[in-house]
């Protein structure tokens, strides 16, 4: 039987989905740790943790203790529960080598050589990471940058504000004695994820890297640990690596095409999108606006993913930089976490084959992406751009409650008929486009047991 939809129905302002399985609905209490079937990771409670992050990369030298207090504050009120941070100076406008915080403290007493760590420079980076903890945020810590590799621009200083010369300056040994000393004096913290690498392939620096992951690894073993490659995934280089807790997704490709790769990568390890767009970037010449950082947001949940880190061009917290805390991106990033975590986004399975969205899904940069859980109770399918799409009921339970979720301003549209009955093929429309607003709709399914 196919049933057709349509969208009329009384608008429901909510600001956030009311919870009905909030997993993230109380503080995390960290640490944090890999779910039993690797796909997430769960707080010490047992509660699943949705990442939603913003990339900060440059905040502990760029800001004073003030400002960073501001930032942290204003950030978590928009929803965020994590920032990515460079433990060192990454800086593309001056010599990274000889940066200092705004203490006036460099990372190293002898510039470059990593078996120098300034302990006041590293005092000052563990009051960040003790301020996001109180604040309920996970920190992803990138040990030292090595940069992305094709950077060479007359107006960035000779060393491109990178790691990868010292890497091999230093070699194996002290990158590892680097690795230890980093797990000894932030062994302390439970609310960090190492990155290490840093917007770059291993390649002639791996014996470096394998080292100061060793390091890491032995003094401060209960502390998850990741890579952070150049514009792909950690798995391509380390899947296989006990070191490696988790994969970070990182590209300008369509987001649900790389997490599908990490998603059925052996053996299973939780993912994220780590890095993609940036809201008022384009570093692909593909635009930086709140519709791309929204949509590969969206497809990598509903392709596996435990959550996403939206970035900004306020990362370097140069001129300007406050700006962006109110960005439209930023603040609507809280609708999509609250979304996910009023269901049951931790047993999602991503619709690859189609089996649930049968029509309207399309391809490219238009692509429609759904996921379900195995018993029915939710699914989700999200399209960057206003179409007809048709599912198939008969995969999912009966007594279906379908809405439509907008993620622009986080309303629920309810659907005026409740589905009361295993059904087949179903079409459904979005509700027209809202004057000067983007067109992407969330189609959600759950089951009036909820």
């Amino acid at each position: 039987m196919r049933l057709f939809v349509s969208a009329l129905a009384v608008l429901l302002f909510v600001g956030g989905v009311k919870a009905a399985h909030c997993a993230d609905s109380s503080r995390t209490q960290f640490p944090l740790h890999v779910s039993a079937n690797k796909r997430y990771l769960v707080d010490k409670a047992g509660k699943p943790f949705f990442l939603n992050g913003d990339s900060s990369w440059e905040i502990d030298w760029q800001l004073n203790r003030h400002e960073t207090e501001m930032y942290l504050e204003k950030r978590r009120q928009q929803g965020f529960n994590a920032i990515a941070v460079d433990a060192i100076p990454y800086s593309e406008w001056s010599d990274h080598v000889a940066e200092k915080d705004r203490e006036g403290n460099p990372p190293f007493l002898k510039p470059g050589d990593f078996a120098t760590p300034n302990e006041a420079y590293f005092n000052r980076l563990g009051w960040l990471i003790k301020r996001a903890q109180e604040k309920g945020m996970l920190v992803l810590l990138i040990a030292a940058d090595l940069g992305y590799a094709g950077l060479n621009k007359p107006q960035f200083n000779a060393h491109d504000g990178m790691w990868h010369a010292q890497y091999k300056a230093n070699g194996p040994e002290k990158c590892y004695r680097y690795g230890r000393f980093l797990g000894q004096h932030f062994g302390k913290f439970k609310n960090i994820l190492w990155l290490l690498g840093g917007d770059r392939d291993p390649g002639d620096v791996r014996p470096e890297v394998l080292a100061m992951a060793r390091g890491l690894k032995e003094t401060a073993p209960d502390q998850l640990k990741t890579y952070h490659a150049g514009s792909k995934s950690s798995g391509v280089f380390f899947q296989a690596e006990p070191w490696l807790d988790v994969n970070m997704s990182y590209g300008y490709r369509d987001t649900y095409l790389m997490l599908a790769e990490d998603y059925n990568r052996t053996p299973t390890k939780p993912v994220f999108l780590g890095e993609s767009g940036y809201e008022g970037e384009s570093n692909d010449q593909r635009g930086g606006t709140p519709l791309r950082v929204r949509r590969q947001a969206y497809w990598a949940v509903l392709a596996g993913a435990f959550g996403n880190m939206y970035g900004s061009c306020g990362w370097t917290f140069t001129t300007g930089w406050r700006d962006w805390l109110d960005s439209p991106g930023a603040n609507q990033m809280k609708y999509f976490r609250n979304f996910f975590t009023s269901h049951k986004w931790y047993e999602l399975k991503p619709d690859f084959d189609h089996r649930v969205l049968v029509g309207g899904y399309e391809e490219g940069t238009e692509m429609a992406t759904a996921a379900a859980t195995p018993d029915g109770d939710f699914t989700a399918v999200y399209m960057p751009s206003a179409r007809t799409v048709t599912l198939d009921l008969a995969k999912l339970r009966h007594d279906l409650k379908i809405e439509w979720f907008n993620p622009v301003n986080g309303e629920i549209r309810p659907i005026a008929e409740t589905l009361t009955g295993n059904y087949g093929p179903a079409s459904f429309t979005p509700p027209e486009k809202a004057l000067g607003a983007d067109s992407d709709w969330v189609l959600f399914l759950v089951s009036s047991r909820q």
